[in-house]
């Protein structure tokens, strides 16, 4: 059965992981609530360790907790890093303070809106690169994937770039 976009049926938690040298990717789909159980997860994990967070879509508070307390405690992992943080991921990262626990947070996906063609867009965005030494003052220049014209940021830059000043 193929599931439609307009349906309200939450999407479980999955991930799969993929093994390179030097470090291990976990990449994680669906949904982040009250019914995720990361504890094979952190059995598996050690080392260093990058959680692409592309796929996650929503977060409710019992699934907050339950990632909160996931990454406090992974007591193989060395070094963790979020790439690929969805637009959920970084709502959280604004609103919980230890939501990323030790972790360094690489890219992100911001909100873009084109005022030309309406066209809207989430582009990805790399911490380093884009923001060096956590200057959050200017937003990167992006055109439309339509239209090519340039995007506008869609939101409050100081608000939704704030995790970034606590990096």
């Amino acid at each position: 059965m193929v599931a439609s976009a307009e349906q309200s049926e939450p999407v479980a938690l999955s991930w799969r992981i993929k093994e390179r040298p030097g470090f291990t990717t976990v990449e994680f789909f669906g949904e982040i609530d009250e019914n995720a159980d990361f504890a094979e997860l952190r059995r598996r994990l050690t080392g260093s360790v990058v959680f692409h967070l592309a796929d996650v879509r929503r977060m409710n508070s019992c699934g907050v907790r339950e990632w909160v307390n996931f990454v406090r405690d992974l007591p193989n992992v060395e070094e963790l890093t979020f790439t690929h943080c969805s637009p959920a991921i970084v709502t959280q990262l604004n609103m919980i303070n230890n939501f990323r626990g030790s972790a360094r947070v690489r890219s992100f996906y911001a909100p873009y809106v084109c005022d030309d063609c309406n066209h809207e867009e989430e582009k990805l965005l790399d911490v380093q690169s884009q923001f060096p030494n956590g200057s959050t003052n200017r937003v990167p220049a992006h055109a439309c994937s339509k239209c090519q014209k340039p995007m506008e940021f869609d939101d409050l830059p100081e608000r939704y770039l704030s995790f970034l000043n606590e990096a």
